[in-house]
Parts: C-alpha cells; sequence; structure tokens
C-alpha cells in the first residue's frame, strides 16, 4: 500500500510543471509581439513623410520683368525658381520654361498697388500668393519662387 500511494502523487507533480511551460511559452511569445509592435509604432520611419519631401534641385534665373501695377505704377521684379530634382533629371540640360511663372507674376502682381506692395506685410503676400500659383502651375516641378529684385516707382 505504501508503495501505491508513493507513485500517486509523483504522477500528479509533473501536470504543474507543464502548465508552468506553456505560461512561460506564452509569457515570451506576447512579450515579442508587444517589442514587434513597439517597434513598428515608434522606430519604423514614416514612408510617407519621405515621399512628401521633394528634393532640392537648381535655381533657374529668370529675366528681371517690368509690369504696371493696378494704380498705373511700375514693378521691375526678378524672379528665381527652385526646381525640384526630379523635375530637372526629367528634362535634362533644358532648362525650366519661365513663360508660366512670368505670366502668373503679372497676374498676382498687376493687381496689387504701390501701397499694398511697399510694406513688408503686402510684399510677403503678394510672393505667397505668386509661389501658391507657380506652384500649381508647374505641377511639382517647383519647389520655390524667390524675388530676386523688386523695384517700384
Amino acid at each position: 500500500m505504501s508503495t501505491a500511494t508513493a507513485a500517486a502523487p509523483v504522477a500528479a507533480a509533473p501536470e504543474p510543471k507543464a502548465k508552468g511551460k506553456k505560461s512561460l511559452i506564452m509569457l515570451v511569445v506576447a512579450a515579442v509581439v508587444l517589442a514587434g509592435a513597439g517597434y513598428f509604432f515608434f522606430l519604423k520611419p514614416s514612408g510617407s513623410a519621405a515621399a512628401t519631401e521633394p528634393v532640392a534641385g537648381p535655381v533657374v534665373d529668370l529675366e528681371p520683368l517690368t509690369l504696371n501695377l493696378a494704380d498705373g505704377r511700375f514693378l521691375k521684379v526678378g524672379l528665381s525658381l527652385q526646381e525640384t530634382a526630379d523635375a530637372a533629371s526629367s528634362h535634362g540640360k533644358d532648362p525650366l520654361n519661365g513663360a508660366k511663372a512670368r505670366d502668373a507674376a503679372i497676374g498676382i502682381f498687376g493687381q496689387r498697388t504701390y501701397a499694398e506692395l511697399l510694406t513688408p506685410k503686402g510684399r510677403e503676400a503678394a510672393r505667397k500668393a505668386l509661389d501658391a500659383e507657380v506652384k500649381k502651375r508647374y505641377e511639382g516641378e517647383v519647389m520655390k519662387v524667390y524675388l530676386t529684385e523688386f523695384v517700384m516707382q
């Protein structure tokens, strides 16, 4: 009798060890899943941020443009266009055609008066409007518009 009772408790002892191994394996799997989720959430670089940032290409200088302001005065403005690297490589050695930018400048500055453009705030507002219009017309080929000359009379 004593041998039979001693064998029974020994057989019951391995069952708690199996539960311990299962819970340990489940804990390790959960830790790996959490580590992977943490990597993708915190450390993985965002593909959309890199795709929206265009790479700067060459700057194309346009000849100065003389135009009439809305109040009859004159403005002489020089423009430079910052191309994207993709646009520069797509048209090779031929520089960007500045006709669209010149047309946009005539439209934007021709609506302004001398008094509006005399203030830094007014000049900056006109430059931003020109920048937005040129970017729209060139459809991603131009990153920025620079005013290289600005003389009013």
